[in-house]
């Protein structure tokens, strides 16, 4: 179980953990033919310099994918920065906006997501939003964030009054509003799949995202619940970690 830490959660980190930002939308549309709709999102100011790529769902057939609710939401193209911090993915139902390390923090993150919201409901007409995503995959490193195993989290796992904290892999989930919910993950690095950080002692992943009722057509609703869900975010992460660790942490 954890504690609740009643500090107020700090402004910024001097090292932060994010490898990876996420931010997805899942969602139906007036039928516009992938291609398409990946071309207008490429000419785009913002992202027309970034690299094109197809990814391994495009060589599916589209109605194989429709068909396969594991692979509907499989993006077909990506739009990679030139120097990989960030990327853009697209399929038939879905996008997907990734801020890979260095991460820029979390006003500039937000303000790039604004204004990919904007874009993508001005090029996908009659946007019909069924499922947003707000994730942040975290490596904590023994010499940067003073975390050498799960012990040193504000967490107790115990078998029998045995404490297991060598090789570990937690998942749970909870509700967070009437439309939102939200899974963290915590593991050891022998059960994440991916490239990790040398060195990375433990992975917590903070999954936020809306339940299977939610529904919206509204850009303006659609940013609100993405700085909901970034105070979420840090709220269900910072909760895992002790008074001592966040104060070694935080800025002065």
């Amino acid at each position: 179980m954890m504690a609740t830490h009643n500090k107020a959660l700090p402004e910024k980190l001097r090292h932060d953990a994010i490898i990876e930002a996420i931010f997805e939308v899942r969602f139906d549309m007036t039928v516009m033919i992938p291609e398409i709709f990946f071309g207008q999102l490429a000419a785009c100011e913002l992202w027309k310099k970034f690299e094109q790529h197809r990814m391994p769902a495009y060589a599916i057939p589209t109605p194989l994918r429709q068909a396969d609710v594991n692979l509907r939401f499989q993006p077909v193209f990506e739009l990679r920065e030139a120097k990989g911090h960030r990327s853009v993915r697209i399929g038939s139902n879905v996008f997907s906006y990734h801020q890979m390390s260095p991460y820029v923090g979390g006003d500039k993150f937000i303000l790039e997501l604004s204004e990919a919201i904007d874009i993508l409901f001005e090029k996908a007409k009659g946007l019909n939003v069924r499922r947003l995503g707000f994730r942040y995959i975290n490596a904590l490193i023994p010499d940067i964030h003073d975390i050498r195993s799960i012990a040193a989290l504000d967490l107790k796992l115990a078998i029998a009054g045995e404490s297991v904290s060598d090789q570990v892999n937690i998942n749970y989930t909870k509700d967070l509003s009437d439309d939102t919910r939200c899974t963290v993950r915590i593991a050891t690095p022998d059960f994440v799949q991916g490239v990790l950080p040398p060195n990375t002692a433990v992975m917590i992943d903070v999954d936020v995202f809306t339940k299977d009722s939610f529904r919206t057509k509204e850009n303006t609703k659609v940013k609100e619940w993405v700085k909901y869900a970034h105070i979420k975010e840090k709220e269900q992460f910072f909760r895992l970690l002790t008074d001592k660790t966040i104060d070694f942490l935080k800025e002065n």
